[in-house]
């Protein structure tokens, strides 16, 4: 018996999510604290807040993501090439 009839056509992709939630998987990485989601039913975009809920992505938190991000990478490569310890 399958459980979520109620959501396979009976019901628009924008009310099943208001009804059971959303889905999200994981889209991209930016750093150890912070990620971006995307739902896989409705295709709203999520990203971390301070506290580790989920909110909306917006277009300024996008552009913090992406400074965090490559801010991220710059530290790796940094203390990768420049700051090795030898052994």
């Amino acid at each position: 018996m399958r459980t979520n009839y109620l959501t396979e056509g009976m019901v628009k992709k924008s009310y099943r999510c208001s009804f059971l939630g959303h889905h999200f998987i994981e889209t991209k990485k930016v750093n150890n604290h912070f990620s971006e989601f995307e739902c896989t039913i409705c295709k709203m975009q999520a990203t971390n807040d301070t506290r580790g809920q989920k909110i909306t992505l917006t277009s300024k938190l996008k552009e913090i993501n992406e400074t965090l991000f490559y801010l991220n990478l710059k530290k790796q490569f940094v203390s990768k090439f420049y700051f090795r310890k030898d052994q």
